[in-house]
């Protein structure tokens, strides 16, 4: 095998600058700002910083798509400059659809759009260079599978350089004491994977598009990869499916939205297996390929029926979202393809084709994931607070009215009575809200209350030195007069069952005042004692907590009982269940005192599962402040 130069690398780098600048370029300026964004404290609040990042990421591939296809037809140079001038503006609209800043009222929708278009970019790259009918399958599959194989060693390459810069980084911190800062090993790795992954992987594309693979030219450890590897795994996947969608249907017990994952899974798996077999299934000697080939798309509809079950329950019982939107697509999808095939076409560019089409006809208009299921769950929700009567003629009749205290809390401006709803519809409830305010934002529900909830988070957040909620979605529940439920409680069929989650707003200083010791305690759900020593005292001090509202200090021999349970039962009766909102760290303040020893205990995260008859913690964390007397 002969290997490269390090003049021919030098030349093959040149030569894809040349190729592909502004891909190159929005590598190098990308990778420096992510570079940047390690460095930063606050990173919340540099949110315009990642989304440049995403832009300039979105840009290798939509340059790298205008410059193949300028470089396959031929273009003029001015032809092609118009291609980037567009291509900048469609990164412009990109960036300026992000949100600008971090506030309550952001949603999901502006990336889960970015990523459709990410993955919609990356297909287009494999089948641009081949729209024209004269584009044999053949080139086609030659040029993937050169792009593959190349990406698959620029990985490779990746990852041992970004692991062999980290650990001489690690031995040279740990030999000269050069006190190297942790992110500084990310940063390799970011570098690693920005710039060099990337312009390696640009630098073996190939030049020429026509080139077909040769009858002895398809690659030995792909060959044995596929036959021996994919194949018998993708037949072990494939029958374990069967079985459990006979066990399903059988006693009509279906998961949660898991099998509908593990058959586009598979199914995906099987198109990529039989993509890599294209040249080779008409051999002789691999003829069972062709027999495998012609098979694997009858033996995907029962699957795709199944999924069509599945997804179509989940909708008939939740309604539609985004997830479920993208399921059903990608069935749909999959049923297109296994006719196609099924019916004797052959052509293997339909593949990426009409699934990079159908991503991005999802992406806009009424007919799109974010509309569709936006309208649907508003729909039900309309229909839940009119049975409850809290949705008359498109308003919310008795809602509850909040205002802003000096220090930044909204508050009931009066009393704030709850409404008694039927568990299951309260549920129902929270979980569309929830969803809304994660994906849609709450613009839709506003124009329904007559006070303007966004102002008043607004006026929260102006009047707080660092305004940390209430989340969007409680708000808006507690303004129609009901309970807000966690969404990790939602369906929980125990309403006694309740979980609480406090934590404390950043304490960067925490006042000794005439304490002698601070000492930090990180509980979790198999706590270990954590020892306490007091200067110039020999006396032997512990802490540890119980399953109930309790620590235990152990001082020597003596035990001593602090009880939680005020301290937490104000937390509730001020906070609810708190659901995310950051509390004063004064509230959260526990003073006490033990025969010579005064304690302060300053709590920064107190989780627990409140049941019928115990209480089960998930964290528990703070500072403890001692002084002997």
């Amino acid at each position: 095998m002969k290997f490269p130069s390090l003049s021919h690398l030098q030349d093959e780098a040149f030569d894809s600058a040349k190729r592909f600048p502004l891909s190159i370029l929005s590598a190098i300026v990308g990778t420096m700002l992510a570079i940047y964004l390690t460095e930063v404290e606050r990173f919340e609040e540099n949110i315009h910083l990642l989304n440049l990042v995403l832009t300039f990421a979105l840009g290798i591939p939509l340059f790298l798509c205008i410059d193949l296809f300028a470089e396959k037809h031929h273009l003029s140079p001015v032809k092609r400059q118009l291609g980037w001038l567009a291509a900048l503006a469609v990164l412009g609209l990109i960036y300026i659809s992000f949100p600008a800043e971090n506030e309550p009222s952001n949603t999901r929708v502006p990336y889960i759009r970015y990523i459709v278009y990410f993955l919609a970019l990356h297909l287009m790259v494999a089948f641009l260079p081949f729209l024209g009918k004269s584009e044999t399958a053949a080139s086609f599959w030659n040029f993937n599978k050169n792009l593959f194989i190349r990406l698959v060693i620029a990985l490779f390459f990746t990852n041992v350089i970004s692991t062999g810069i980290s650990f001489a980084l690690a031995a040279v911190n740990e030999l000269f004491k050069a006190d190297i800062q942790p992110q500084t090993f990310a940063q390799m790795y970011i570098l690693s994977l920005g710039v060099f992954n990337t312009w390696y992987f640009l630098a073996g594309i190939p030049e020429n598009f026509e080139e077909e693979i040769k009858t002895d030219g398809y690659p030995k450890g792909l060959k044995i990869f596929t036959q021996f590897i994919l194949i018998p795994l993708l037949l072990i996947y494939l029958t374990i499916l069967y079985f459990y969608g006979g066990k399903i249907i059988l006693l009509w017990d279906w998961p949660e939205g898991i099998v509908s994952y593990m058959i586009i899974a598979i199914s995906v798996l099987g198109i990529f297996t039989n993509l890599l077999l294209f040249p080779i299934q008409d051999k002789k000697e691999t003829s069972w390929i062709k027999t495998f080939y012609k098979a694997f798309y009858f033996l995907l509809i029962p699957l795709v029926v199944l999924l069509f079950l599945a997804i179509g329950i989940r909708i008939g019982d939740y309604g539609l979202t985004v997830n479920r939107y993208v399921i059903t697509l990608m069935g749909i999808w999959l049923s297109f393809i296994s006719i196609y095939f099924i019916l004797g076409f052959k052509n293997i560019k339909t593949i990426p084709i009409s699934l990079s089409i159908a991503m991005i006809l999802s992406s806009f208009g009424p007919w799109g994931m974010f509309s569709m299921s936006e309208r649907n769950q508003l729909d039900r929700l309309e229909s839940l607070l009119t049975k409850a009567e809290i949705l008359q003629e498109n308003k919310i009749q008795n809602e509850i009215r909040w205002r802003v205290d000096e220090k930044g809390k909204i508050i009931p401006a009066g009393q704030k009575p709850t409404k008694t709803i039927p568990l299951e519809d309260l549920d129902e409830i929270n979980s569309i809200i929830q969803y809304l305010d994660s994906y849609h934002g709450m613009g839709s529900v506003l124009p329904w209350f007559e006070q303007d909830l966004e102002a008043i988070l607004d006026e929260a957040e102006e009047k707080s030195a660092r305004f940390e909620g209430p989340v969007y979605s409680k708000l808006i529940v507690e303004s129609l007069g009901l309970e807000y439920v966690q969404a990790g409680m939602i369906g929980v069929k125990n309403p006694e069952s309740r979980f609480y989650s406090f934590q404390a707003k950043e304490n960067s200083t925490i006042a000794l005042e005439d304490f002698e010791v601070m000492v930090r305690f990180h509980f979790n759900a198999e706590p270990e004692p954590i020892p306490l020593t007091l200067p110039g005292s020999n006396s032997q001090l512990e802490i540890k907590r119980t399953d109930d509202l309790i620590l235990i200090l152990k001082k020597d021999t003596q035990l001593h009982q602090i009880q939680l349970e005020p301290l937490v039962n104000q937390l509730i009766e001020t906070n609810g269940d708190n659901s995310g909102e950051l509390i004063d760290p004064e509230s959260m303040k526990l003073d006490t005192s033990i025969n010579n020893l005064k304690i302060r205990i300053y709590f920064t995260q107190i989780n627990y599962d409140q049941g019928q008859e115990q209480v089960g913690w998930s964290a528990l964390q703070g500072y403890i402040l001692l002084k002997e007397l």
